[in-house]
C-alpha cells in the first residue's frame, strides 16, 4: 500500500508526544518536518493554510475547497514547486541568503518526504490519509497524564469548535452530542471539559483503529518506557533507517539525566521514564477519581484495568 516515498502524518491527541516523535523522525536526512498546518492561532507559514476552527473535520468544514487546494499545491506539486515549498524562505539575514541555494540543491537531489506533525489535524486524519496516501503514526496517552498536562499548561477548550461542525456531530460524535452541548461555552469545570475532550479524541482514535489497520498506533507510555525499542518500530514502519546518530539523539533526549518537569510546555529533553509519573503531582486525588470515572469506558480500549 505504501512505498518509501510516501509522506508522513504524525497525529493523535495533543500532549501525547507527537512533537517528540515528529522531531525524532525528522532527524533522518530524508525527512522534512512540517509543524501543525491545522493550528488556528499559529498557521504554518510554509503551507499557508489559515483555518477558522480548531480540530477541523474536513467533511464538515466550510473551507473544504481551500483546504484541498492548499494541500494539493503542497503535496502534489511538480518537483521544482515541491522543493520551493519545502525550502525555507529567504529573509534579511545574510547567512540565510548563503544557505538558501545550497538548501535548494540538496532538496532537489534528495527529495525528502514531508512529515506533517499535527495533533490538531486528528479529525481530518482519515481524509488526509485517503487523499494523499500518507503513512500515519497515531499517538495515544492515558487520560490522567493528558488532563494533568493540560492543567499544567492552562490549556482549556471551547466545545463550540465541535458543535459548529454539523457532519461531525451527526456522525462520529453523535453519541457525545449531549455532553458536548452541556459543557459548551465553558460550562462545568476544567476537569469535566478536559476529560470529555480526552474521550472525544480517543473515541475517534479507536474508530480509526478499526477503519485503518495500516496505521501505526503508539501509546506515549510505551515509548517513554522503552524509547529505543519503540522508535525502532516506528522507523521500521516508515521504512527509514534508524542510524547511529538518531540513536544518540533519542538517548540524549530521553536520558534520566534530563529534567522531568520544566516551566515551559515546549519540546525539549526530558527524563522519559520519570515523565510517566508527572500527573501525580499535577492532579489531586479527587481529580484523579473524577477523571478515572469519566474516561473509564474509552480508556479500557487502550489500557488494561489495574
Amino acid at each position: 500500500m505504501f512505498n518509501p516515498g510516501n509522506h508522513i502524518l504524525i497525529t493523535g491527541s495533543h500532549r501525547s508526544g507527537t512533537t517528540w516523535v515528529g522531531r525524532t523522525i525528522s532527524q533522518h536526512s530524508k525527512v522534512e518536518y512540517l509543524h501543525e498546518p491545522f493550528n488556528v492561532d499559529h498557521p504554518n507559514p510554509r503551507l499557508g493554510l489559515k483555518l477558522n476552527i480548531w480540530f477541523t473535520h474536513y467533511e464538515s468544514s466550510d473551507q473544504k475547497e481551500y483546504i484541498r487546494a492548499t494541500f494539493d499545491k503542497f503535496l502534489k506539486a511538480n518537483s521544482f514547486s515541491y522543493i520551493l515549498n519545502l525550502s525555507k524562505p529567504m529573509d534579511r539575514r545574510f547567512i540565510n541568503l548563503l544557505r538558501y541555494p545550497n538548501d535548494l540543491i540538496l532538496k532537489t537531489l534528495f527529495r525528502p518526504r514531508v512529515l506533517i506533525k499535527d495533533p490538531i489535524a486528528l479529525l481530518s486524519a482519515g481524509w488526509l490519509h485517503e487523499m494523499y496516501n500518507l503513512q500515519v503514526v497515531c499517538m495515544i496517552r492515558n487520560p490522567l497524564a493528558f488532563v494533568g498536562s493540560l492543567k499544567k499548561a492552562g490549556w482549556d477548550f471551547r466545545f463550540e469548535n465541535l458543535l459548529r461542525q454539523k457532519e461531525l456531530m451527526q456522525g462520529c460524535l453523535a453519541s457525545f452530542a449531549g455532553e458536548i452541548e452541556k459543557l459548551s461555552d465553558y460550562r462545568g469545570d476544567f476537569i469535566d471539559r478536559a476529560s470529555l475532550l480526552w474521550n472525544v479524541l480517543h473515541y475517534c482514535i479507536a474508530e480509526y483503529q478499526k477503519k485503518y489497520p495500516s496505521w501505526l498506533f503508539i501509546r506515549y507510555e510505551d515509548i517513554a518506557m522503552n524509547p529505543i525499542q519503540e522508535f525502532e518500530k516506528i522507523f521500521h514502519y516508515l521504512e527509514l533507517e534508524m542510524n547511529e546518530n538518531i540513536g544518540h539523539y533519542i538517548a540524549k533526549y530521553t536520558s534520566d539525566k534530563n529534567k522531568t518537569e520544566t516551566e515551559v510546555t515546549s519540546y525539549g529533553p526530558r527524563d522519559s521514564k520519570a515523565s510517566l509519573e508527572t500527573w501525580k503531582t499535577r492532579l489531586t486525588s479527587v481529580e484523579c477519581d473524577r477523571i478515572d470515572k469519566a474516561t473509564r469506558d474509552i480508556a479500557a480500549l487502550f489500557y488494561e484495568a489495574e
